[in-house]
């Protein structure tokens, strides 16, 4: 079987997980390293021996050899880079979010479908062994019907992370900060176990400012799941802790409490007989270390595995792939407005429910919200 020829592009804090994942596939080759810091591509190359290195994604693009890449930049580069590397035939695997915007995803959704290529959003920890053997369960009926669940994530970003970084913490380059960075996955998750989630409410804060930071640091919202449940959620990147995730979730036949952390722990499953069984065999599973920052996981190799099947054979359905990354864009984008009607600000002209730059609600928000200071 002819190997995976796969490149990364963009080599900085998530690049080793991508690197390890294509790495502990059987039938896989890493080929490039790309980032438009040359010394950040030579310097990832030269830890893991990718061969080629450059600057310039063309070349990357422009190689026949090239089945697939990783690109892992700035928000704001998601959509020309991702678009890029589909009209040249490549596969593609991108860090969260999709785009900025939903009109750009779903540009991209439907440029993947035209071109028949692979596109995925990294989503790893819908690949956790907690998490999957949570959605298991709420499929076999063990946690009953959903009434409520509360969802958590408190972070520490300092003043360094924002003031020495071209993109985080910049409407443009970021698109937000707290919710569709730090925020993402466990919202993801969350929408992903109860089967889709709408707003309710929402409010942005812009409390404790890092790096002269211009988007929000913490975000609040209540949202509601298809058969009516309730569940909370905020976010905050200006914790003292270095990063802690909590999600619960309560049904009529029985209650889970688990993190995204590394390694994902199941803090609690409450229930009939058949849920506490269930329980103790996902508390006896050990997760190897993983290869990049540890509240990453391990399970961007669970992911890549997948992606690398379903590019092997067209039939195969992801956990993750573009359609589920454009859902969760939408419902951030959702958030935010809901963040930036909450202070009485009107929607964006025109903008129809889902479909408005992410960039503009947040801008709006957190200037409707709270006043700079």
């Amino acid at each position: 079987m002819k190997p995976l020829v796969h490149a990364v592009v963009g080599c900085g804090r998530v690049a080793p997980n991508h690197v390890d994942g294509f790495t502990a596939l059987p039938d896989a080759e890493l080929r490039w390293a790309c980032d438009r810091d040359l010394s950040r591509a030579r310097a990832l190359a030269r830890e893991y021996g990718l061969p080629r290195v450059t600057s310039d994604v063309r070349e990357v693009l422009a190689d026949p050899v090239v089945d697939s890449v990783s690109v892992a930049v700035d928000h704001a580069g998601h959509h020309e880079l991702v678009a890029a590397a589909l009209t040249a035939g490549k596969h593609v695997l991108v860090e969260k979010p999709l785009a900025i915007t939903v009109e750009e995803g779903a540009a991209l959704t439907s440029l993947a479908e035209r071109a028949g290529r692979v596109l995925s959003v990294v989503s790893q920890h819908r690949y956790d062994p907690v998490v999957t053997a949570v959605r298991d369960w709420i499929a076999d009926g063990l946690l009953g019907r959903l009434v409520s669940g509360t969802v958590s994530l408190q972070c520490g970003r300092d003043d360094a992370y924002y003031a020495e970084s071209y993109w985080r913490g910049t409407f443009a380059g970021e698109g937000g900060s707290a919710l569709v960075n730090q925020g993402y996955h466990a919202l993801d998750v969350t929408r992903w176990l109860t089967g889709g989630l709408t707003v309710v409410g929402a409010a942005a804060g812009h409390t404790a400012p890092r790096g002269d930071m211009e988007t929000e640091d913490t975000l609040a919202a209540v949202l509601r799941g298809p058969q009516g449940a309730l569940v909370t959620y905020q976010v905050t990147v200006a914790s003292s802790i270095t990063w802690r995730t909590r999600i619960e979730l309560v049904g009529t036949g029985g209650s889970v409490l688990f993190d995204l952390d590394h390694p994902g722990t199941l803090h609690l499953a409450e229930g009939g007989d058949a849920l506490r069984a269930a329980a103790s065999a996902v508390r006896g599973q050990v997760s190897p270390p993983p290869a990049g920052i540890g509240y990453y996981g391990i399970s961007h190799r669970r992911q890549i595995a997948d992606f690398a099947a379903a590019v092997r054979d067209p039939r195969h359905t992801m956990a993750a792939d573009g359609t589920a990354g454009l859902e969760t864009l939408r419902l951030l984008g959702e958030m935010y407005r809901a963040a930036r009607s909450e202070d009485g600000a009107a929607a964006p002209s025109g903008a129809a429910a889902g479909t408005a730059p992410v960039t503009a609600a947040v801008t709006a928000s957190v200037d409707a919200v709270t006043a700079r200071g």
